[in-house]
């Protein structure tokens, strides 16, 4: 190939708290946030960039932010360990760092001639600080609690785990350039070039390790560098060529990308060196606001309101500006003083759609709890979604209860009205018509919203129920006709049981309410398939 790999332009790993995230790469590691965006295949979840002061390729990490991903493991056919470089004085100066920030590492140890510390991110991602004679001469990113002399200098290693390596060497050294260095124990090395910082890949063949399970805590690919569009072409063909599954070119607005699997099962991107960080940000404001792509950008409001609000460790300031009109973040989740709930609001994605979804939890969610089932039965509807404010050994509810079972009347009664106002406030607030809400509850939840059919009815236009009980029985039913309501039963709930679910129906039923009652085999837990019934009637009720 007339056209050569450059070296390492990035890594790409899994976190799983966003603000965790930062306080440890930002804060502690030093390393600037050159860029706040969402991950442009799963918007409303964040994609962070570190990097140099410019975030140049060979220096940039990235995390994908998915809270509810389970745990991964690591093992072979992945990039096991992300190294930096340091300049080679500055070990002793990191070692004393993470004492300081009780970071737990392992002694110094000696690999390929230079010095590793080697520790662990609060993911559990296994992170090396190579100090080495040879960093990157980019400029590195200097804060105030790192002097400039010491500061990370970009992506030194990346550590490839597989089973065998063969099949990986013989595509890195005839394929994409790389060349044999030497090998330490089970370790090959290979690089670019003259190699040094960047330009540097370790090949560690593990047969007996088990195989890595891709998610929080692992490394999800490992980008190489191609100078330019047409260079990347050259190699996508190239690659292709070979029998690679090759994804076409990708606009990930900052760098064109193009993926494939190794034989080892690692995902290797091919990423350009333009249009870089600085295209949507001046280099003074880079990871100051949430940058958004053109085709998201008519979902702005949305996706704002979704994601949870962040600050900068060195500054306490937030990287997403409430007032930017560049693209600040306006959050829309509420102190509890000015509405009455700790909530979270999300308007309707498109003014065509006039549905606001009131999200009530079980016992022991939050206002988040439930986001996801929202999503799922309408997409972009508008959503509401308060926390219930009563604690039952630290967990949130909507309403007391003395027993398994057994309720408060007096405080249903106070928090039903309660709820019934501040949606009406909300409604007002924000800007939902106020007769297009629908409740849709779990348990605890479900149960305040059967109180709220029952003593302010027309809060609600239609209701979706999973595993309600009878709160309470007033003594003159009030007319819910008109209103359609969705109520999922388990036969086998150990809480509500099925003759509970069937006096429920009958007092719905007897108010005047258009009531369908679906049942699943299981318990009191919601099943895919409660959610997947309640989808399909809310598609007869609000068409």
């Amino acid at each position: 190939m007339s056209q050569e790999i450059l070296g390492i332009h990035h890594v790409t790993a899994i976190a799983s708290d966003p603000q965790k995230n930062l306080n440890f790469y930002a804060g502690f590691l030093g390393l600037r946030l050159v860029k706040v965006t969402v991950n442009f295949d799963d918007p409303e979840t964040y994609h962070f960039y570190y990097g140099d002061e410019l975030g140049r390729p060979g220096t940039i990490m990235t995390f994908f932010v998915w809270s509810d991903a389970p745990k991964g493991r690591q093992g072979t056919g992945q990039a096991t360990i992300v190294s930096f470089a340091i300049p080679q004085a500055s070990l002793g100066y990191w070692i004393e760092r993470c004492i300081k920030y009780g970071i737990r590492y392992e002694s110094p140890e000696e690999r390929f001639g230079e010095s590793v510390l080697s520790f662990k991110d609060p993911d559990g991602l296994m992170l090396e600080l190579v100090a080495t004679a040879n960093p990157q001469t980019s400029s590195p990113w200097s804060t105030s609690g790192i002097p400039a002399e010491h500061a990370i200098r970009g992506i030194h290693t990346v550590m490839l785990c597989e089973d065998g390596y063969e099949l990986t060497a013989k595509l890195l050294t005839e394929t994409l350039g790389w060349n044999f260095q030497q090998q330490e124990g089970n370790i090959f090395r290979y690089q670019i070039g003259a190699g040094g910082s960047g330009k540097i890949v370790d090949v560690r063949c593990a047969p007996d390790f088990w195989k890595g399970a891709v998610a929080v805590g692992t490394v999800h690919h490992v980008a190489w560098r191609t100078r330019n569009d047409e260079a990347q072409t050259a190699w996508r063909s190239a690659i292709a060529n070979l029998g690679f599954n090759v994804t076409p070119v990708l606009d990930r607005q900052y760098f064109h990308s193009v993926y494939f699997q190794e034989p080892g099962g690692i995902i290797f991107e091919l990423a350009t060196d333009a249009p870089g960080f600085t295209v949507d940000e001046p280099p003074a404001e880079l990871g100051t606001h949430l940058m958004l792509p053109p085709w998201l950008e008519k979902k702005r409001q949305r996706i704002e309101a979704i994601l949870p609000s962040l600050y900068l460790p060195q500054t306490g300031t937030s990287p997403i500006s409430s007032s930017d009109a560049k693209g600040g973040l306006r959050s829309n989740h509420r102190p509890q003083t000015q509405l009455g709930f700790t909530h979270r609001f999300i308007p309707a994605a498109e003014p065509n759609i006039p549905y606001t979804l009131l999200l009530l939890h079980g016992t022991g969610g939050d206002e988040t709890d439930l986001l996801w089932l929202g999503e799922e039965l309408i997409p972009d509807a508008g959503i509401l979604s308060p926390r219930g404010q009563v604690l039952e050994n630290g967990m949130p509810r909507f309403f007391r209860r003395l027993a398994e079972g057994v309720f408060d009347p007096e405080d249903l009664k106070f928090r039903t009205h309660e709820l019934a106002n501040f949606v009406a406030t909300a409604a007002d607030s924000y800007g939902f018509e106020p007769d297009r809400v629908v409740a849709v509850g779990y348990s605890n939840g479900a149960n305040i919203a059967v109180s709220m059919l029952l003593l302010r009815p027309y809060t609600l236009s239609a209701a979706v129920l999973f595993r309600p009980m009878v709160p309470l029985e007033p003594s003159q039913l009030p007319s819910l006709a008109g209103i359609s309501i969705f109520i999922a039963a388990g036969r086998n709930d150990s809480i509500v049981s099925p003759e509970e679910t069937e006096r429920l129906v009958k007092i719905l039923q007897t108010a005047g309410a258009d009531v369908t009652l679906t049942w699943h085999p299981g318990g009191h837990a919601l099943s895919g398939e409660d959610v997947q019934a309640a989808k399909q009637w809310l598609l007869t009720v609000i068409s």
